[in-house]
């Protein structure tokens, strides 16, 4: 073979890489070493500038944070490599990202090098040598400029899934509104992380309520309204998502309002549990960001994905199946409530069990009833006046 046909065999061998994992295999690539460099990286670098991480076994650290971010990065990567995986179809983009696994494992070894420099910033402050400063440009760089492809091509695939996407106006606004919802939730009352005595913070509780976005929000919204298209026009519940949103409201108002009533006395008399102590505007906005996500994860993605299960592998008809999911969702209602009601401390079993009734079971298929019958903005309306109600009652 002549040196000449080896060039050439090495410059399509190059190619073939290139060409071979396409656009789903680079994202996977960039986000998995992009990943581990921010949180092994720059974040251990941004936390001992600052004074809130020990200089002590830095690198072991470092080591550790980025097999983290890696990881972290790898299923954010892949998941996103594949939705936006544009023309492709589904057995060429898994292929591919299959061959950026493998094409992966250099990368991550130089990224890691990468990250070791780039934590070790103090380190090279502090001895105030050339080439530590050099090291640490060096690796500053490199970072940079990895984080930056993960993000032109992340960007790339955002924009072929978006396209894609057919039902991306009502999606965007529902989980718009999720994370919006969430963002409020958490920072009201910061959540304790599962299985840890641990609150976390302002930044915490932002970065989880994206994170509860990405992972749950948005895949409930997406299944959910793919589901819809699957259902017969006949069925109900078919339109919830389709009806215009004016169309309900007045009802939902009504019925809120109503459901609020019932439940006003266990806030005065003998029972008299506690409201509110956040202010009105605090409660009100908690409690719509709370109906907005209750209608979410309850009505729009249960009740919607029960249909279509009992639909399609039980011999049911239109207006049972509607039934039926409504009722799945109400129960599932209770079992997240009741820890809750639980902890109330309400004086006897009879009490606890009037209130899951009235307060919890009863609005439930109330905006059950009104999913399947008057659409999405009913429900979700008479489950934000429901609340609103009771703050401003109670």
């Amino acid at each position: 073979m002549t040196g000449v046909t080896m060039t050439g065999e090495r410059t399509r061998t190059g190619s073939d890489i290139r060409m071979g994992v396409g656009l789903p295999g680079r994202v996977a690539i960039t986000f998995t070493v992009g990943g581990g460099i921010l949180v092994g990286g720059f974040l251990v670098a941004a936390m001992t500038l600052a004074g809130k991480l020990s200089g002590n076994a830095l690198l072991m650290t470092s080591g550790a944070l980025y097999v983290l971010g890696a990881l972290f990065g790898l299923v954010h990567g892949v998941g996103l490599g594949f939705v936006g995986r544009g023309q492709l179809n589904r057995r060429e983009a898994v292929t591919r990202l299959g061959m950026a696994l493998l094409y992966a494992v250099p990368f991550v070894a130089v990224g890691f090098i990468v990250a070791g420099w780039i934590a070790m910033t103090m380190v090279s402050l502090y001895l105030g040598k050339v080439g530590a400063y050099i090291g640490a440009a060096l690796g500053w760089t490199a970072g940079v400029a990895v984080v930056a492809m993960a993000v032109r091509y992340g960007w790339q695939a955002l924009r072929n899934a978006y396209a894609a996407w057919q039902h991306a106006a009502v999606g965007t606004a529902l989980v718009s509104a999720s994370f919006a919802a969430l963002l409020i939730v958490f920072l009201a009352q910061r959540p304790m992380l599962w299985g840890l005595s641990f609150r976390v913070t302002e930044v915490g509780a932002v970065l989880l309520a994206l994170f509860a976005t990405i992972w749950i929000a948005l895949p409930m919204v997406a299944i959910a309204l793919r589901l819809v298209n699957l259902l017969p026009e006949s069925q109900p519940v078919a339109a919830g998502l389709r009806r215009s949103p004016a169309r309900g409201i007045g009802v939902g108002l009504a019925v809120g309002v109503v459901l609020s009533l019932l439940v006003l006395p266990f806030y005065h008399g003998p029972i008299a549990l506690p409201g509110h102590t956040s202010g009105h505007l605090g409660a009100v906005l908690v409690s719509v960001s709370q109906a907005l996500l209750d209608e979410v994860l309850l009505r729009v993605f249960l009740v919607t994905g029960a249909v279509w299960l009992m639909l399609r592998w039980q011999n049911v008809r239109g207006q049972q199946a509607s039934l039926y999911a409504v009722l799945v969702a109400a129960a599932v209602q209770v079992v997240l409530y009741l820890p809750g009601v639980l902890a109330l401390g309400l004086p006897s079993w009879l009490a606890t069990i009037s209130y899951v009734m009235a307060a919890v079971l009863l609005p439930a298929l109330a905006f059950g009833f009104l999913y399947t019958r008057r659409g999405f903005a009913a429900a979700l309306t008479g489950h934000a006046a429901a609340l609103i109600a009771l703050v401003l009652l109670a």
